[in-house]
């Protein structure tokens, strides 16, 4: 647990250090849902909310929803209970989710 701990830590240090361009940006000129992730993440750590959720407002809600469903799940796996995963509501939760975000992607998009 330890070892997952410090390498995502050093995947977020890396990621804020480094600025790393947007692949599919770069290729395409399209912005995926996750583009300006890591400028609302900074702007979160300033507690600038209203310029996060400016910067990329389906991550400002879908990665804090995605840290508390992995906090329960290590919770559950800790206390020897089956994941979320297998409830019977998660599998649509998790597809409103990735439409939501395809959603998003088509939205931001347009001129």
């Amino acid at each position: 647990m330890i070892i997952v701990f410090f390498s995502l830590l050093s995947v977020a240090a890396a990621l804020f250090l480094l600025h790393p361009p947007c692949l599919i940006r770069r290729v395409s000129g399209i912005l995926c849902p996750a583009c300006g992730t890591t400028r609302m993440l900074e702007a979160t750590f300033r507690l600038d909310f209203p310029e996060a959720f400016r910067l990329n407002p389906y991550m400002f809600f879908v990665l804090p929803a995605a840290g508390v469903w992995l906090l329960l799940e290590a919770v559950r796996y800790i206390q020897g209970r089956a994941p979320l995963l297998f409830k019977r509501w998660a599998p649509p939760v998790w597809i409103a989710v990735l439409c939501l975000g395809l959603v998003f992607a088509v939205l931001r998009n347009l001129p």
